[in-house]
C-alpha cells in the first residue's frame, strides 16, 4: 500500500528534526538575539549549557547592566532567536524565553567554568538562567530546508 502524501511529509519532518537535535548536541555555543529598547534585534554568542533537542535550550547570562544586555531585554520582551551552526548545516529557532528561579534547577545547570565571571556561582545576584522554549524552527541540513511551527 502506498503511504499518503501527508504521511510521508511527516516523516521527513521527524528525520530532519533528528538531525536538528544531533546538531543541537554537537554545538557548545549558539548565538541567541533579544530585543533591544530600541525595538532592535541584538545577537550575541553564548555558551549552551544544556538542551532537551532543539525544542528547549538553557543557557546563562549576565544581570550586569540596569539599562542593557540579554537580561533586561528579556524582562521586557521574551522574544529571542537562537542559532547553530555546525559544518554545513544550520538552525534557526524562533521562540520565547523564560528566567529560570528554582534553585535545585540552577544546580543542574552551574557549569564551574562560569564561576570566573560569576564568582559566588548560583548565588551571584547578576547571574539570570534563562529557557528558550522552540515556537518555529528553520532547517537548512543536509542541503534540506524546511520551516515548522511548533505550539
Amino acid at each position: 500500500m502506498e503511504q499518503k502524501a501527508s504521511d510521508v511529509q511527516k516523516q521527513r519532518i521527524k528525520e530532519i528534526e533528528a538531525r536538528a537535535d544531533e546538531l543541537v548536541r554537537k554545538c557548545d555555543n549558539m548565538f541567541v538575539s533579544s530585543v533591544n529598547e530600541k525595538g532592535y534585534p541584538r545577537t550575541c554568542c553564548v555558551n549552551k549549557l544544556s538542551d532537551e533537542g532543539f525544542r528547549e535550550i538553557y543557557f546563562v547570562t549576565s544581570k550586569r547592566s540596569e539599562k542593557q544586555g540579554k537580561a533586561k531585554h528579556f524582562e521586557t520582551n521574551t522574544k529571542s532567536s537562537v542559532c547553530f551552526q555546525h559544518e554545513g548545516d544550520s538552525l534557526t529557532l524562533v521562540g520565547e524565553v523564560g528566567f529560570i528561579t528554582d534553585r535545585e534547577e540552577m544546580q543542574r545547570l552551574w557549569n564551574e567554568n562560569h564561576r570566573g565571571f560569576f564568582p559566588k556561582g548560583i548565588d551571584d545576584p547578576k547571574i539570570r538562567f534563562i529557557h528558550f522554549h522552540t515556537l518555529e524552527a528553520t532547517f537548512w541540513i543536509e542541503h534540506k530546508f524546511r520551516t515548522v511551527k511548533y505550539k
